[in-house]
């Protein structure tokens, strides 16, 4: 059963879609100190954390039970998309607790059914290890075996570190990823956990 936690750490943590970067306004020029001053010492800018390194991984197949949206890239990038609502649903509704033969205690969301103009099918739902019974107003997702690129959040508060996630691999090349991305079946998973204010992501790449 999902934890009280994760329902509302992750209902509060939703805008994973990158905002746009408000520009700060210049700052007027200090004064120049007198020529008898000592200038004060100023601090080396601490250095940003590498992130992870990609690798790629022999994934075997598994089957995820869910809840499923058709959405598209433009619509969740405008603000009127339906990720964030289909996660508040969940959660308030208890929707995955009725899920039957889970894997685990950790989230799994699926990526699938990509079309040209951007449209694809996401869902919210946990790993099984038996499809045999999907409950009603839920869908079956298989996660095909084959080679993935595993690219790591940094560690952080969800709204921040899961769009920077996607933003670096947006800008990543086939090479950095170690092969061009298929655009059939991609996942992400959610570790259970306590600290929301400091979580972590994996996002799994489908690669050709």
């Amino acid at each position: 059963m999902i934890s009280t936690a994760w329902k509302l750490a992750l209902i509060s943590t939703l805008a994973w879609v990158p905002a746009v970067a408000q520009q700060q306004q210049p700052t007027p020029a200090a004064q120049a100190p007198a020529a008898t001053s000592t200038p004060a010492p100023t601090a080396a800018p601490a250095a940003a954390p590498a992130p992870s390194p990609v690798k790629t991984e022999n994934q075997d197949s598994f089957t995820v039970i869910g809840v499923s949206v058709k959405t598209s890239r433009d619509a969740e990038a405008s603000g009127q998309g339906q990720i964030p609502q289909l996660w508040q649903d969940v959660f308030t509704n208890g929707t995955l607790d009725s899920i039957p033969n889970k894997v685990g205690d950790g989230l799994v969301v699926v990526y699938s059914d990509y079309t040209p103009a951007g449209e694809y099918n996401y869902t919210l739902g946990v790993k099984v290890s038996s499809a045999d019974k999907v409950p009603d107003g839920m869908v079956k997702r298989v996660i095909p075996a084959g080679k993935y690129a595993v690219v790591q959040s940094e560690m952080g508060a969800p709204q921040d570190v899961i769009p920077a996630m996607w933003e670096r691999i947006g800008k990543m090349t086939p090479q950095e990823m170690g092969g061009e991305r298929a655009y059939q079946v991609d996942f992400e998973t959610y570790p259970a956990v306590t600290d929301f204010s400091n979580m972590q992501s994996t996002a799994h790449l489908g690669l050709k």
